[in-house]
């Protein structure tokens, strides 16, 4: 699909743009190695207003694994404790879980064990104050993409009205569907006013449009790294308004791994900022960045500081 198809599925931008600011930046608590309350706490002592809380994993410290929580085996005690770390918290986001978890897939018994899965991690976020709750849309297993689509749009039109009744929305991440113009298909035909998109600015590298265009050997040139912004920009084009909500960090420009540092790839953010700006964007920004838990710190830091001066 081409860039002027997504501004007409788009319709027409704002001609009035507003100024984006430092209030909409976050970061997840997604560091490996440390527990809840570390992670909570090193976030507020850097200040920031947005903390996406992880509905998965355990509270506790855990070697190459991240901190969370499965909403139905915390004790009250735990609940409270960690409600406590996030008050005062001015917003908080959610990230619900995925890995193993075939909430689409064929086998009837299969996908009801992980919707129930995903519905305790709604609740669950809703308990610690989230406002937006971020799910990855998956192939279902067994199926074909086409053939399990209207299971899809099923069952995220009621993800999307159990977090209504939260006064949450649920925010679909980019990734899959593998095309541009299947996942703005996706979120268009879900059609629930609580549904909208996560824009990950590093999930663009597997899409079919960009792929086509661009070989391995070329990303880290001037036409790869264009063409992957490019990508980005269309996507928010062709959703519009039902853009909600974006992960940020960078990407390294030869190889297009995700998560990295900012300052170190090629994630053009003045362009990406331009066009949400003419937009009128509210939604936030929660850094994602991976790595050497004992350099998060800085990283966060440094990357804060960053997206300060880019937003002003």
């Amino acid at each position: 699909m081409r860039r002027r198809e997504f501004l007409m599925l788009a319709g027409a931008l704002p001609a009035a743009g507003m100024r984006l600011d430092g209030r909409q930046l976050g970061a997840n608590t997604a560091i490996t190695g440390y527990s809840f309350a570390q992670a909570v706490r090193l976030l507020r002592e850097i200040d920031f207003p947005v903390i996406e809380i992880q509905a998965m994993g355990v509270p506790e410290a855990t070697a190459g694994a991240y901190p969370g929580f499965r909403f139905a085996e915390l004790s009250g005690t735990q609940k409270a404790a960690m409600k406590g770390l996030l008050k005062g918290v001015p917003h908080i986001t959610s990230h619900l879980p995925y890995t193993g978890l075939e909430y689409f897939a064929k086998d009837r018994a299969l996908a009801a064990a992980a919707v129930r899965v995903v519905d305790e991690a709604i609740d669950g976020s809703a308990y610690f104050g989230a406002e937006m709750a971020v799910l990855h849309p998956k192939p279902g297993k067994g199926f074909t993409d086409e053939e399990q689509w209207p299971q899809m749009l099923e069952q995220i039109r009621k993800w999307g009205d159990r977090a209504r009744k939260h006064g949450m929305k649920i925010a679909l991440e980019t990734g899959y569907p593998a095309s541009v113009a299947d996942f703005v298909r996706l979120i268009r035909e879900v059609d629930h006013p609580f549904v909208g998109a996560t824009i990950d600015v590093g999930h663009q590298g597997r899409y079919k449009e960009l792929v086509a265009k661009i070989p391995a050997d070329k990303r880290g040139t001037a036409e790869g790294i264009r063409a992957y912004n490019d990508t980005t920009l269309a996507i928010i084009e062709g959703l519009g308004a039902k853009t909600f909500h974006f992960h940020i960090h960078d990407i390294e420009p030869e190889t297009w791994k995700e998560h990295k540092p900012l300052g170190t790839g090629f994630v053009d953010y003045e362009r990406l900022y331009g066009l949400l700006g003419r937009m009128g964007y509210k939604g936030y920004f929660i850094f994602e960045i991976g790595g050497d838990a004992a350099k998060m710190e800085g990283y966060l830091r440094d990357g804060k500081s960053r997206m300060k001066r880019w937003l002003s």
